[in-house]
């Protein structure tokens, strides 16, 4: 076993050196050692400690999760690898977190994988049982997928693993990588759906019980069945047809044309909603200046939940400057604001606003 002080950073694969860049505001000794995966960077650093503390307090758009690297071993491919992490695991210093009663989930991915090599000689899931089982016979801890406290966290390529035991809210997410899954449901109408669901999660929102939500590009309706579901009284925007299970649904009013005249007329007639959501395919700063004009509609205590679309780089286009062009219009219109590029999002991040700046009759 070699002891390390390194990182696991990941992000959508188009977004990984942006993220790298976010993290090196926070500590420019940071240094890319290697991609493992698309999306996957290892990391180092002088002090990998205090860069994840901070990595866990500051508003990151782009990180999705950072494991530590605390120990690597070296693997074979055999059922024997399982073995040797395990003891590595064992043999940490931070192995002392898993006390008695305490809640923690073991989160293993494999990638590289060589098929020329041969199959995996054991697959990320018996890794996770096996690993949890020896951890909780071993401390009395108790085994919690959704809701660790502490999370020991494996990341194996053919020939070597990476291992970090640490707080979950220095993962920035409670789940491998990040990667938030979702069941379908039959009542679904789209996968559109679970990008409301995970922000309302990563955001730590509720949406109201009660109240009027007004939802920009609608159709065709995953958002407004979701928002209906809460108890909302939606008013659903978009010039096609929404879904035909949506039609009857109590408290729906379909406005069958586009944002920007019905943010018009809604602004004319003095129209206040609870929640203003939005998943319009359009530029992030013309959907930013969609949600400065409908921050006249939002009530003081309500809120905006809005995905904006980025393009992909170029040599001329850069996304994150577009990113940055757009939230800038929004901190002018809204007095909280926050963004992240969630696991359902793609080309597009996720923001959250509240307290509108508008002045009021």
């Amino acid at each position: 076993m070699s002891i390390e002080n390194m990182i696991i950073v990941t992000a959508h694969a188009e977004f990984a050196q942006a993220a790298v860049s976010e993290l090196k505001q926070l500590d420019k000794r940071l240094t890319s050692i290697e991609e493992l995966a698309p999306g996957i960077v290892l990391c180092g650093a002088p002090d990998i400690v205090t860069l994840i503390n901070k990595a866990s307090r500051e508003q990151l758009i782009f990180t999705r999760h950072i494991a530590p690297v605390q120990a690597t071993v070296n693997l074979s491919n055999t059922q024997r690898d399982i073995g040797m992490i395990a003891t590595a695991i064992a043999d940490l210093p931070t192995f002392a977190l898993l006390e008695r009663g305490t809640h923690f989930s073991v989160q293993s991915r494999l990638v590289q994988t060589d098929r020329s090599l041969g199959e995996r000689a054991y697959s990320g899931g018996q890794l996770n049982k096996d690993l949890a089982e020896a951890i909780a016979d071993e401390t009395g801890a108790l085994e919690s997928i959704k809701k660790p406290q502490i999370v020991v966290s494996i990341l194996c390529t053919m020939y070597k693993g990476y291992l970090g035991i640490s707080p979950v809210e220095e993962n920035r997410s409670n789940w491998p990588g990040g990667s938030r899954h979702y069941a379908q449901t039959a009542e679904q109408i789209s996968r559109a759906e679970f990008k409301l669901l995970e922000a309302l999660e990563v955001f730590e929102l509720a949406l109201p019980h009660q109240g009027r939500a007004l939802d920009l590009g609608a159709a065709p309706g995953g958002w407004t069945r979701l928002l209906l579901d809460a108890g909302l009284h939606v008013i659903a925007v978009d010039p096609a047809k929404l879904d035909p299970r949506l039609v009857r649904r109590r408290g729906l009013e379909h406005y069958q044309g586009y944002a920007e005249n019905y943010l018009e007329e809604a602004i004319r007639r003095h129209y206040k909603f609870d929640i203003i959501v939005n998943d319009m395919r359009m530029d992030a700063r013309e959907a930013a200046r969609l949600l400065a004009k409908a921050a006249q509609c939002l009530r003081a205590d309500g809120i905006v939940v809005s995905v904006l679309k980025l393009p992909h780089a170029t040599a001329e286009i850069n996304p994150q400057a577009t990113l940055r062009e757009a939230l800038s219009i929004l901190r002018k219109h809204y007095g909280i604001l926050q963004a992240r590029q969630l696991f359902h999002n793609r080309q597009e991040v996720t923001i959250v606003a509240a307290q509108p700046l508008t002045k009021r009759a």
